[in-house]
Formats: structure tokens, C-alpha cells, sequence
């Protein structure tokens, strides 16, 4: 089964929700596998202690928490598992927060790459030691579903191994990835080896083909290749590219969202 996207690109905004069918037996229904990518308005959300969360930008408060709390609670109505988009640390803490110590609800965050979050934890991190992530995603699903961790990463992180880029030369990855219409808040980190020929990027498998086919295409190089790594693999450490488009993309990506979820340039 497979989700349907939608482009809101970051820093002005993170998706969340598109919806998907799922399938009754007469039991319950079949958990499915769901990538959330929607926005709609709602009230402020609270915190799992009832207040309202602090110290999170405005635009935040009726866009993003609210819709995960919404896919929350579609989780556990539906026995489905929902993904929320990759975050930053500062938002996946405050996410991370509303869900913590609820027991109608159960959560993995996961990194990709067999990792775990930074315990840095900070949107200024720019290098990561091994076994680190910076940006995450939170998998929601009903307790009773028995999800462990390592399914979790496996079915909602892919990580692709890009080798032989001239980087010097190349546009940056944000950049080049929203030239072929992938939305941002699919990518997790995007790591540059010590080489800096070769690179790792985390994203939401429902994408990895489509940046197969095309990606090579915006990066200068001699024999680029991109493949998606084993799943036993473990991400190397590195330097993190900053998740920021070019002042020019992120006008144009204003002016073109496509209701297919992808962002077609022209030129």
C-alpha cells in the first residue's frame, strides 16, 4: 500500500498527514503502514501534563503537534502506524513529549541507519559521532500491536549510499533533492564522509526510488551511483548537511505545490 505525498518544505513548514485506507478482518483492523503528510488548522495542542507546550514557534502550535496528535489517535482507533515527518531535534523533543507517558499510545523514534538520537540533541549539531542521528521521525501505533524498535527502522528508514560526487561542485543535497520533487520532510540526516566523494542520506522508503532514478542528475560527478544500503548496515559518522534550500527554491516551492505530492521545476 502505498502513501501519498505532499510537499511543505522546511524551515516554513513540516507536513504531516495524508490519509490511507486500511483493511477490516473481522477482528480489528490490519495495522498498515501510513507516512502522514497534511497540514490542517486546529486549536493549540497541550502537553501530556495538559499545558501548553513552551518555547515552540507560533506556526508550530496548529500545524504540527496537533496533526500528530491527530495521527495518534488514528493509530490507535484504526490498529494502524503512522509516521510522522523527520525532525529536527528541538521539534522531535517537543513531539516526543506529548506521547512519553500516554499508554494508549506506543512511539518509537527512530534515526535510521542503526542509530540512536544525538544526545547533543540540538538543531546546531553539525557533526555526529557513530551511532548518532540528528533528525528523527516518532512511529505511533496501538501498544497491542507489539512493534519493536528494529521493524520500526527497518519499515520507515531506508539509508542510500551516494559515492563518487564532486561536492565542491555539486548543488547541496536540500537543494538538489527539492529540484526533483522530494519533500524534505521525507530526508532524514544527510551525512558527508570523511572522503567527501561519498555521502548517506536517511529517507522515508517510499521515496529511495525515485531519488535512485534522478538524483544523479542535479550532482556533478564522473560514475556517480546511488544504491540503498543493507539493513544490517551501519551509517558511518560525519558532517551534517544543513536541511535549507536556496532562497530561489524556496520561492519557487511557495508557488508550486502539487497535490501529488511532489513539486515539478521548469528550466
Amino acid at each position: 500500500m502505498k502513501p501519498s505525498l505532499c510537499f511543505m518544505v522546511l524551515p516554513l513548514a513540516v507536513a504531516s498527514r495524508t490519509g490511507v485506507a486500511f483493511q477490516f478482518t473481522n477482528i480489528r483492523p490490519h495495522h498498515v503502514r501510513r507516512t502522514r503528510c497534511q497540514f490542517h488548522q486546529h486549536q493549540i495542542p497541550l502537553s501530556s501534563s495538559g499545558r501548553a507546550i513552551n518555547n515552540i514557534p507560533q506556526h508550530l502550535y496548529s500545524t504540527l503537534l496537533t496533526d500528530i496528535e491527530s495521527q495518534a489517535t488514528l493509530a490507535i482507533d484504526t490498529w494502524s502506524i503512522e509516521a510522522t515527518p523527520f525532525l529536527e531535534p528541538n521539534d522531535a523533543n517537543q513531539v516526543q513529549e506529548l506521547f512519553q507517558h500516554r499508554g494508549d499510545v506506543a512511539f518509537h523514534r527512530v534515526v535510521g541507519g542503526r542509530r540512536t538520537p544525538s544526545q547533543i540533541l540540538t538543531d546546531d549539531t553539525t557533526s555526529l559521532s557513530n551511532g548518532e542521528g540528528r533528525r528523527s521521525r516518532l512511529i505511533l501505533f496501538h501498544p497491542d500491536l507489539g512493534l519493536d524498535s528494529a521493524s520500526a527502522e527497518r519499515d520507515y528508514c531506508s539509508v542510500l549510499r551516494i559515492q563518487n560526487v564532486n561536492l565542491a561542485s555539486s548543488n547541496t543535497f536540500p537543494n538538489a533533492l527539492a529540484s526533483i520533487g522530494i519533500p524534505l520532510e521525507l530526508v532524514g540526516d544527510i551525512i558527508v564522509t570523511a572522503s567527501d566523494n561519498d555521502a548517506y542520506m536517511v529517507v522515508d522508503p517510499t521515496i529511495s526510488k525515485r531519488i535512485q532514478r534522478l538524483l544523479s542528475k542535479e550532482l556533478v560527478g564522473v560514475g556517480i551511483s546511488l544504491e540503498v544500503c543493507d539493513d544490517n548496515e551501519f551509517m558511518p559518522s560525519g558532517i551534517v548537511q544543513e536541511m535549507k534550500l536556496s532562497k530561489v527554491l524556496e520561492r519557487r516551492v511557495e508557488r508550486k505545490k502539487y497535490e501529488q505530492g511532489y513539486v515539478a521545476f521548469s528550466g
